[in-house]
Order: structure tokens, then C-alpha cells, then sequence
């Protein structure tokens, strides 16, 4: 009996991430080939799954403005009926099934939201494919979880490994995949869940390779600090790209609410949200000869910090306000997609325009604007996701310039500052904050599993006699308890009377009114 616990315990652990490591990585491979092939469709009137970042210039110019209507159009029929949980970014979704739902996210998940972000994203929606491919990779593991009925715990961990490939498959970034689902996805952070994280993005990365190759996701020039006072510059970045960051989260938000309370159908949102896009894109053309706001941006990014001519101040700012106002569009309408490879290119926008700033007011100093560009990219993206060391990390694994690594530290982590001493959560938690979902930040050392029980009973019988409370009995009792008796903590005991633990006032009051919204939001 011992022996197949064994087994079973090492088939979860080290078997499992690695199935799905390999479906996630698989699923990255052939969403990547779906958004070209639709981008092909729509673009280029062609049949083909040859990938193209750049976006093909339809001629006659003016018929640009229907594609995006047409793809929205689509994707607003196949969420709304198939599944409503896969509009928008998707990581609040998988933060909501992990602290909500016990890991649970529905077996049609993945198919809807690789085909709705393709569209989205193909018919040239301003979003990204990494939000999309937590989702995907996120509900596989979970459907896996569900179908061998794991515990909670184990299926949530699967999610995570599910998610963590997913990003590393994109990126080519192995090490960012852990830390993104350390940081933002899973609530636990031990050898239980480091092992099959690792397992997993390493599976999904290797894939990646085999089908897409491994170059890395942007190159950079060569870059070396000129003097140490040019980090005095990168602390004046930190704080240019936290007040972008503050804008970005902003005006997302509030174009959500505006199509939300917009009372018209349901389906016509997408279409208005495509004319809008459509009409932006063919603006964009007639007067800067690129759409530059549409799909992902990669071919812009890429411009940018290899210092491309032709790109000043004002029409990179531009560009950045731009990016914005149709990646707010595109997801508040109904839209499926991230919002990572937007803040990629706005935060490669804000810096490399602070960069050439700088360089004109201080050219001894600057070594190279685009060095600025890049740290501008990764500090608005440990801005907005409240994931310092993923950003730096990942951005290292992304550029593969270690020189680059202390002045992204000292700018991701002022940008991080600057967006949390004005908002609550990250921009994916925000979501659900306002639908009264509060995800838990701390992780503490638990010092009920290293002090014996013994002691905190000797100590609080000798100091304050507290009440015992039986382990099954309703919080609400047990506040009433706390109330009558004046005391802020109870000893927790089991049917024998046996003192199984503490329990404390803020913790049931939290737990009570999570289940609280939880309940509303079930009925609404």
C-alpha cells in the first residue's frame, strides 16, 4: 500500500507538469500559427499559417476599416454564446478560479479563447497573445486536474503549471514563466509547487524551440552605463513610467465601464468597438504610412530599441496614447486578448521618448536611447502587474543583456511603487476588487505549524482564558462568541474537546465576506 501511495504521489508530481508543460507549450505553438493564419485571411486574402508580424497594407486603403468590424463582430458571438469568462485579458478569470473556484475552469475555455483571440487579435484588435495563453494553458491544466478528480490544491497547481509554460513558451523565458505564476497566479510558493513549475516551463520552452526556434524575443544593441549618474536618470524613468503605467490602468478601466453600462445589445458592443479600431487604423495609415496600433505591435517594439530613424518625441508619445486608447477599446467592447504585449509597446514608447530627451539634455551621460527604451518596456510591465522580479527577470531572458539588468531594477521597482501607493491591486486584480474579490498578498510564515499547541494553551489559559470553539461550528457563532467574551482569538477544538488550533477575529471576518461576494456575485 505504502508503495503505490508512493507511485502516485510521484505520478502527480513530476509526470503530470510535464504533460501539461507539453500541451501548454503546444497550445502557445499552434495559437501563435492561428493568429497568422486569420491576420493572413483578413490582411492578405490568403489561406497560409506563414507568420508575419508586420500587418499587411489592404489596398484600397479605406477597406481597412470593415476588417476589424468583421472579426469583432465574430469573436462578440462566439464569447457571449460559448463562454463570457474568456472576454477581455483572461488572468483575472484564472486568478478568480484559483481563489474562487477551487481551480475549476470549464473544458471549453481553452478552445473559445484561442479562437476568439486570434480573431481578435488577426482582425487587428490592439491586444496581446500572452493573457490568452495563461487562459489556455491555465484551464488545461485544470481540465487535467478535474478529469483525474485531484484534490484542490493539486489542480490549482496544475492551473499554475498550465499558465507558467504558457508564458514561457511565449517569451522563450523559462525562468519568467515561474516567476509569473509565483508572483500573480498561485497562492503558494514551496517545493510542491517550484518543482512541477520548473518541470512544466521547461517542457512548454523546449517545445517552443523545436517549432519556433530560439532566438530571443528582442535584440538589443550593445549597452554599457557611461557614468554612474545615469541612474539617477533611470530613477527619473521609474517615476515617468509609473505615471504611464497610472494612465494605462486608468483608461482601461473606465472604457470597460463605459461599453458595460452602454445600454444597447450586447452584440453590437464588438461592432462598435471594430468601427472604432478600423476608423484608428486607417487614420494611423494616411498620416504615419503604418497602422502601428494594430495586433500585438512586436515590428514597432523592435524598431524602437534597435533605434530606428524617424521615430521623434511627440509621435512616440503618440503612439503610446494611442496604444492605450485601443487597447481599451478592443478589450472593453467585448474583445479577447492581453494587455501584456500593449504594455510592452507603450513602455518601449515612454522610454525610448525619455531616452532621446535625455540624450539632448545630457548626451555625456546617456549611452544610448533604446537602452532606455528597453527599460522603459520592462518597468511598465512590472508596473502594472505588481511582478517586479518577473519583469526583471523575464526581460533579461527576453534581451539576454545582463548589462541592462541594474538600471531595469532600479526603474521596475519605482515604476512597482508608484503604482501601488495609487492603486489597491494590479491591473489584473482590480478586476477583482470590483466585483469583491480580494486576493490575499501576504505570505507569512504560518507560526501555528512550528509553535506547539500546548504552549499557545498553557500561555492563553494562564493569561486570558480564551473560549474554545468547535471546529465545525458557523463563523457567524464564532463571532458571537468573541463578542460576548471580548476577546479577539479563540482555541479551535475537535469533537474530543482536543485543541486543534487558533483562530483569530480578522481572519474570520475576511473569509466571511469573501463568501459574502462570492454569494452576490453567483446570483447576479
Amino acid at each position: 500500500m505504502f508503495l503505490m501511495e508512493k507511485l502516485s504521489f510521484d505520478w502527480r508530481f513530476y509526470v503530470l507538469p510535464v504533460i501539461v508543460g507539453a500541451l501548454s507549450g503546444l497550445g502557445a505553438v499552434v495559437f501563435r500559427q492561428l493568429i497568422s493564419f486569420v491576420q493572413n485571411l483578413f490582411f492578405k486574402g490568403t489561406f497560409a499559417f506563414s507568420y508575419d508580424e508586420a500587418i499587411h497594407v489592404i489596398d484600397p486603403a479605406y477597406l481597412v476599416i470593415i476588417v476589424p468590424v468583421v472579426g469583432f463582430a465574430i469573436v462578440g458571438i462566439l464569447v457571449f454564446k460559448g463562454a463570457p469568462e474568456t472576454q477581455g485579458h483572461g488572468v483575472p478569470e484564472v486568478l478568480t478560479s484559483v481563489y474562487i473556484n477551487k481551480g475549476r475552469i470549464r473544458a471549453r475555455v481553452a478552445a473559445i479563447k484561442t479562437v476568439a483571440s486570434a480573431l481578435t487579435i488577426g482582425s487587428g484588435g490592439s491586444s496581446g497573445r500572452e493573457g490568452p495563453i495563461v487562459q489556455i494553458g491555465a484551464s488545461i491544466g485544470s481540465v487535467l486536474g478535474q478529469r483525474l478528480n485531484l484534490t484542490a490544491v493539486e489542480t490549482t497547481t496544475l492551473l499554475g503549471c498550465g499558465a507558467a509554460a504558457g508564458i514561457a513558451s511565449t517569451f522563450n523565458a523559462p525562468l519568467g514563466g515561474i516567476l509569473f505564476a509565483i508572483e500573480l497566479i498561485l497562492p503558494e510558493f514551496s517545493v510542491r509547487t517550484m518543482v512541477p513549475l520548473a518541470l512544466s516551463t521547461s517542457t512548454g520552452t523546449y517545445l517552443s524551440r523545436f517549432f519556433l526556434g530560439n532566438e530571443p524575443a528582442f535584440r538589443l544593441p550593445e549597452y554599457a552605463l557611461n557614468s554612474g549618474y545615469e541612474l539617477i536618470l533611470y530613477i527619473l524613468l521609474g517615476v515617468f513610467i509609473g505615471i504611464g503605467a497610472i494612465i494605462y490602468i486608468h483608461v482601461l478601466y473606465k472604457f470597460e465601464d463605459f461599453f458595460e453600462q452602454w445600454n444597447v445589445n450586447k452584440y453590437l458592443k464588438p461592432v462598435v468597438g471594430g468601427l472604432i479600431m478600423g476608423l484608428s487604423g486607417y487614420l494611423m495609415l494616411t498620416f504615419f504610412g503604418e497602422y502601428y496600433i494594430f495586433g500585438v505591435g512586436y515590428p514597432t517594439i523592435s524598431s524602437v530599441l534597435s533605434g530606428g530613424q524617424g521615430f521623434t518625441i511627440l509621435l512616440l508619445l503618440l503612439l503610446a496614447f494611442m496604444k492605450i486608447f485601443a487597447t481599451s477599446v478592443t478589450l472593453g467592447c467585448g474583445g479577447s486578448g492581453g494587455i501584456f504585449a500593449p504594455a510592452l509597446f507603450i513602455g518601449t514608447c515612454f522610454g525610448a521618448a525619455f531616452g532621446i530627451a535625455s540624450s539632448f539634455f545630457f548626451p555625456e551621460l546617456v549611452a544610448t536611447p533604446s537602452a532606455y527604451a528597453n527599460v522603459g518596456m520592462g518597468a511598465f510591465v512590472g508596473g502594472i502587474t505588481g511582478a517586479p522580479l518577473m519583469a526583471i527577470i523575464m526581460f533579461f531572458e527576453m534581451t539576454r543583456n545582463y548589462a541592462i539588468i541594474l538600471p531595469l531594477t532600479i526603474s521596475v521597482v519605482i515604476a512597482r511603487a508608484f503604482v501601488h501607493y495609487n492603486y489597491e491591486g494590479t491591473i489584473y486584480e482590480l478586476k477583482l476588487l470590483r466585483n469583491g474579490i480580494k486576493i490575499p498578498h501576504e505570505r507569512a510564515i504560518d507560526t501555528l505549524s512550528i509553535v506547539p499547541i500546548k504552549d499557545i494553551m498553557d500561555k492563553y489559559n494562564d493569561e486570558q482564558g480564551l473560549p474554545e470553539v468547535y471546529h465545525y461550528a458557523p463563523m457567524l457563532d464564532a463571532l458571537m462568541i468573541m463578542d460576548e467574551r471580548r476577546v479577539n482569538e479563540l482555541i479551535v477544538v475537535d469533537k474530543t474537546r482536543t485543541p486543534i488550533g487558533v483562530i483569530r477575529k480578522d481572519d474570520i471576518i475576511y473569509f466571511y465576506t469573501r463568501e459574502r461576494a462570492n454569494t452576490r456575485r453567483l446570483l447576479d
